[in-house]
């Protein structure tokens, strides 16, 4: 090596921070692997993107001190680099692989933050609004069928549709409950919940023999309004059918993100016979709408508002989330300081809200509506889904119907 070294020459490699050292290979003994040294290979960032090799000799690498000595030198230098997300692969260990990943996206994440605060308040100092982030749901595109809150047209179709007489009497709804045949435990206490959500519901158990047509027969009979079918699929509830009595419509649903009571956490217990509040968020198409006063049919129009609850239908593109709370007011005293030298404070009284969830939580996608009552051979469809399949003609992730 005495010979080689006087033609070995030295160059600084900015990008990685390490030293390279390229031999000419004239009067070069040959040596086996242990006495030529390991050699790391690292790939940098400059301007040719070569690759550039480090030759160590043996003695270095005799003590482990010094080994992880050079490896965490070689760790900082990628780390201080901002493009050393390339050079990662240096490090043949996983674990440290990936602690020095996590390493450099957290500092970019940090960065790219100072600098979009930097940003903020330039934009504060000029007196201009800041930036709406870009959403799917701000960049959703625009549907014809979009109706405003008082819209004539829209409001003289809806005295005359099926749920009129319903939203405009003061007899409370009546719905009928049910499930598919041999239903499960979950399933079972599934629709057990959603009778203290719905007021004067009935749950009647279904046998293996009885038909659809059966049932419906047998609601209109007592007088109910609406019928509900919960289906499950390999013990977990997985659809929810609404047929309104007498004529119509029947909406299906697709169920998820199902969880019961005992599953929330510091969950309450909902009361049963209770008109709960509803709140009905961001149905703004004419479907939309249509939607809304079908599940809008199943509460009486005049909620008990001393109970506080309320259960809430959130619509986020095309999925119905459902929630069910109960509310309270509550007054808090708090010490405020005042401007004055001294230094003093004075009590102020402040009204504070606090939520309790009820339960059941889940989530629903509207599948079909048919009219009439439901009858899947030949039956008039009057909306079916078509967004879910990704291989149809004009598909569009930020077209909703709802």
């Amino acid at each position: 090596w005495t010979e080689a070294a006087e033609q070995r020459e030295t160059r600084s490699v900015a990008g990685a921070g390490l030293t390279a050292v390229r031999g000419r290979g004239e009067g070069r003994p040959a040596a086996s692997r242990r006495e030529r040294g390991h050699r790391l290979v690292t790939r940098t960032r400059s301007l040719e993107f070569r690759k550039v090799f480090v030759f160590l000799p043996s003695p270095l690498w005799t003590e482990a001190a010094e080994q992880r000595k050079f490896v965490f030198r070689v760790i900082m230098a990628l780390v201080e680099n901002e493009d050393a997300l390339h050079d990662v692969n240096a490090v043949k260990n996983k674990h440290k692989r990936n602690e020095l990943v996590k390493k450099i996206k957290k500092k970019r994440r940090a960065a790219k933050k100072v600098e979009k605060e930097k940003r903020q308040k330039l934009l504060k100092e000029q007196g201009l609004p800041l930036p709406k982030p870009q959403t799917i749901d701000s960049q959703r595109t625009h549907d014809e069928t979009f109706v405003a809150d008082n819209d004539p047209e829209v409001l003289e179709d809806e005295r005359t549709d099926e749920f009129a007489e319903l939203l405009g009497g003061s007899d409370p709804p009546s719905l009928l409950m049910t499930t598919c045949p041999k239903p499960s435990k979950a399933t079972h206490d599934f629709v057990k919940e959603l009778e203290c959500v719905f007021p004067f519901s009935t749950y009647k158990k279904r046998k293996e023999t009885t038909l659809v047509t059966q049932v419906v027969e047998y609601a209109k009979q007592q007088g109910h309004t609406a019928v509900m079918i919960v289906n499950e699929d390999v013990k977990q509830v997985n659809a929810l059918t609404l047929i309104h009595l007498p004529h119509g419509p029947t909406l299906s649903f697709k169920v998820s993100s199902l969880r019961l009571s005992q599953q929330i956490f510091g969950h309450g217990k909902a009361l049963r016979d209770n008109f709960p509040e509803l709140v009905m968020n961001n149905f703004r198409t004419r479907l939309g709408r249509r939607i809304s006063r079908s599940l809008q049919s199943l509460f009486h129009t005049k909620p008990m508002c001393h109970n506080r609850q309320v259960a809430t239908f959130h619509n986020q593109r095309d999925f119905l989330f459902f929630r069910h709370h109960r509310y309270i007011f509550e007054k808090r005293k708090e010490k405020v300081k005042t401007g004055g030298d001294e230094g003093g404070a004075k009590t102020q009284t402040k009204i504070q809200t606090r939520l309790q969830e009820l339960g059941p939580r889940f989530t629903l996608k509207l599948q079909t509506i048919q009219k009439g009552i439901l009858n899947w051979k030949y039956g008039d469809f009057e909306w079916c889904n078509t967004q879910d399949n990704k291989d149809s003609a004009g598909y569009n992730r930020r077209t909703y119907v709802l």
